[in-house]
């Protein structure tokens, strides 16, 4: 065990590099004074939906109401 330590030790002495510290830009980095096009923040109004389940279920059934096969598929389906 310590023949280990003594070449470890001899191994950080002879391997000491210098460091030189970290200098920091002369020059900070700037901002973007644009701002972004894509919006960010949240709507201040909740939207209404544009149709509730019952126009969209007669709307349905006006553009069905002339195809034969749909209301067959439809009296089969629901009749029972």
């Amino acid at each position: 065990m310590r023949e280990n330590l003594k070449r470890y030790n001899s191994f950080i002495k002879e391997g000491a590099v210098e460091v030189e510290p970290r200098v920091k830009p002369s020059v900070a980095p700037t901002r973007r004074e644009k701002k972004s096009p894509f919006r960010k923040d949240k709507p201040s109004v909740n939207p209404k939906p544009k149709a509730t389940a019952e126009d969209v279920a007669n709307k349905f059934l006006e553009l069905t109401k002339d195809n034969k096969e749909i209301q067959s598929i439809l009296k089969k389906k629901y009749s029972k």
